[in-house]
């Protein structure tokens, strides 16, 4: 319990936080002390609407679990993403004695898709939108153009020598 690496909070029935390891206050910024007999909503960032709680919570009630992605705030203030999966834990006799929460920060998962996506339409070099972003953005301008019946205009600028400036200075130039 103490030396997983992933976040995991357990619960009564009611959501009172009863333990958290070690990794749930490495991730979350709050001591065991601190979350201990809180509810959840102390992680509740706020980009999740009443609606989003409610399915999850069905989900839970039906089937014992849910699993997806979830964005919770950390002690300073900070809202992060993490991959979530609860589970309801029952006695012998049926009703939920308990919830298990285990969670894994992605934060770095979704800044890498991020970088990447950004990436993948802009050049590294000038920062500048790239071919493929112009050629969307063409489209889409195209699209709208014959929607609205209407004769766009595209400017091309032709720089003469940059590709001398570019080897005689280099990039930085």
């Amino acid at each position: 319990f103490e030396d997983m690496r992933d976040g995991v909070v357990v619960t009564d029935a009611q959501g009172h936080i009863q333990s958290v390891n070690r990794a749930f206050s490495e991730i979350t910024g709050y001591s065991a002390e601190e979350a201990t007999g809180n509810g959840l909503k102390l992680l509740q960032s706020g980009r999740h609407g009443k609606a989003f709680y409610e399915q999850m919570w069905a989900s839970i009630g039906g089937t014992g679990h849910w699993e997806g992605e979830i964005w919770n705030r950390r002690k300073n203030g900070e809202v992060f993403p993490e991959w979530l999966t609860i589970r309801a834990i029952r006695d012998d006799d049926g009703p939920v004695t308990h919830y298990v929460g285990v969670f894994t920060d992605v934060s770095r998962i979704k800044d890498s898709e991020a970088q990447a996506d950004w990436l993948f339409r802009h050049d590294p070099l000038t920062q500048l939108p790239n071919r493929a972003q112009l050629q969307r953005q063409l489209e889409q301008v195209l699209v709208r153009a014959r929607r609205h019946e209407i004769s766009p205009a595209l400017l091309v600028i032709a720089l003469d020598g940059f590709k001398t400036v570019n080897d005689s200075l280099g990039h930085p130039a």
